[in-house]
């Protein structure tokens, strides 16, 4: 009993630091000044639902093979936990959106694809508080979480990466990131850091290629259209145009004018990862104490069923 409080203390403790740190320690991000650091919550609860539906699944497993009411305890303790926590990143999501793009609800295809796994996961209790038989219950329930379980990483990871047009932003809010650009074809938007671009036209000139690439800054406070260019012969870049207010340059680093589709990059001459670790260590810290709170919600809330359990079953023997 000791050795839980103890735990429940530090990881209050952990969080409460995360927190501070979070406006204290690390720097605001530019172009979205203070409104940047909301990463440090949205990417940690984004992973922990992943984690949280993984061991879900994980002991819905167990219950089939096993039909153990402890499993199916634990499969529901983790799948709560994971829609909690899910709901967390979308709300998050949401703030960022409107902060940035100055609207809560874009119908983004990670906002689209976050959603139906709400729904989805959602639907499970709707079937558990539906069906008054416990062991007909469990047995649905551990079913149809496996079932959800698969569809959870096509719709976190596989689904949103297959859209062609997103405002989902592709590069880490950790300064000095590596970003791997963003492919678009002509009139399609996208996000790269932070800056919102679209492809409006290419025009060619010999062996050159000019991209009219509209950029929208945090919360659309202005807009601006760069002409970034590229060498067909050299494969390489030409004009490297900087985004206005930002050290960031704008650049193509690959074009195929037959399908009117480029890669749009940012580059920041000079920064690396370690040139701002404290952004890293509370990013960090973040996910841990994220996954050390996870750990507890679902220990805390496994024992109460199965307390819960126990009390019926002393009710049925008493009748």
């Amino acid at each position: 009993m000791a050795l839980r409080k103890l735990g429940k203390m530090l990881i209050g403790l952990w969080m409460a630091g995360v927190m501070i740190a979070t406006f204290v320690v690390i720097p605001s991000y530019q172009g979205l000044g203070d409104a940047g650091r909301i990463v440090i919550l949205h990417v940690p609860t984004a992973w922990v639902a992943v984690v949280a539906f993984t061991v879900s699944a994980v002991f819905s497993g167990l219950y089939l093979w096993r039909r153990r009411p402890a499993d199916d305890h634990r499969a529901t303790a983790a799948a709560e936990s994971g829609l909690l926590f899910t709901l967390l990143a979308t709300l998050t999501g949401m703030i960022f959106s409107q902060v940035a793009w100055g609207i809560f609800w874009n119908w983004d295809p990670r906002q689209v694809t976050i959603f139906i796994l709400l729904l989805i996961y959602a639907a499970l209790f709707v079937l558990r508080a539906a069906i008054d038989d416990p062991e007909r219950r469990r047995t649905l329930a551990a079913v149809y979480a496996l079932f959800a379980f698969v569809t959870m990483p096509f719709l976190m990871f596989v689904a949103p990466r297959m859209a062609e047009s997103t405002l989902h932003p592709n590069c880490a809010f950790i300064r000095g990131s590596d970003c791997d650009g963003i492919t678009l074809q002509v009139g399609h938007v996208g996000v790269l850091g932070d800056q919102k671009v679209q492809l409006l036209d290419l025009q060619q000139n010999g062996d050159l290629v000019t991209a009219r690439v509209q950029v929208s800054a945090p919360g659309l406070a202005s807009e601006t259209v760069l002409t970034p260019g590229f060498d067909l012969v050299a494969g390489t870049y030409t004009d490297r145009p900087t985004i206005p207010g930002q050290r960031f340059t704008l650049a193509l680093e690959e074009v195929d004018m037959a399908s009117g589709t480029v890669r749009l990059n940012i580059e920041a001459p000079g920064t690396g990862l370690l040139a701002n670790q404290r952004t890293l260590w509370v990013f960090l810290a973040a996910n841990l104490g994220f996954t050390a709170l996870f750990v507890w919600m679902f220990l805390v809330r496994a024992q109460v069923l199965d307390l819960e359990t126990a009390v019926e079953q002393r009710k049925v023997a008493w009748a």
